[in-house]
């Protein structure tokens, strides 16, 4: 009989390492599609360094939003980037 826990197992190794972690990059800044996030999560139940990556990323990006402070920009330094912006 097959025990939950070797039902689960998880791969340790990825070979789309790569393209998992830009779709891990995309979920995180919340830019990615339901269907990516569809994706990755059926892919992330099988293998543990996508998981892994994830909750990485993740933590990451939780903890530089509580500890960066946020600043109002002065407009007329918005309005400067702008400019140069539209001259590229």
């Amino acid at each position: 009989m097959v025990s939950e826990a070797e039902k689960i197992q998880k791969k340790t190794s990825c070979e789309h390492q790569t393209d998992c972690m830009k779709l891990v990059q995309l979920i995180v800044d919340g830019q990615a599609t339901d269907e990516q996030i569809v994706q990755f999560k059926q892919n992330m139940d099988k293998c543990l360094p996508c998981e892994k990556g994830y909750e990485l990323e993740k933590c990451i990006k939780e903890t530089m939003q509580l500890r960066l402070e946020k600043k109002c920009i002065p407009s007329n330094l918005i309005d400067c980037i702008k400019q140069k912006i539209k001259g590229l």
